[in-house]
């Protein structure tokens, strides 16, 4: 189950796949709780694709610009795997 989803269309009101708070937050490992939820949005490059993934809010803050930027990164690099397998 991937931890993210995406919109294939930027007219869309739903995404095409939504995890909804099915995923453990990808910074504690925890489930994700809807009233401590940040949405973080991502742009894979050569993909058409939006993405985002959720993490708690209070996880997230704790994170330094670096540390975030890596998160995202991982999370860029594991969209790009999936994709190319597929």
């Amino acid at each position: 189950m991937n931890i993210y989803g995406y919109y294939t269309d930027s007219t869309q009101n739903e995404p095409v796949y939504d995890p909804m708070f099915s995923v453990p937050c990808p910074i504690c490992n925890e489930d994700l709780n809807p009233e401590d939820i940040r949405t973080i949005s991502l742009m894979v490059p050569d993909d058409s694709k939006s993405y985002f993934y959720r993490v708690h809010r209070s996880c997230h803050v704790r994170l330094n610009e670096k540390q975030s930027g890596d998160l995202d990164g991982l999370l860029i690099d594991a969209i790009c795997s999936t994709r190319n397998t597929n």
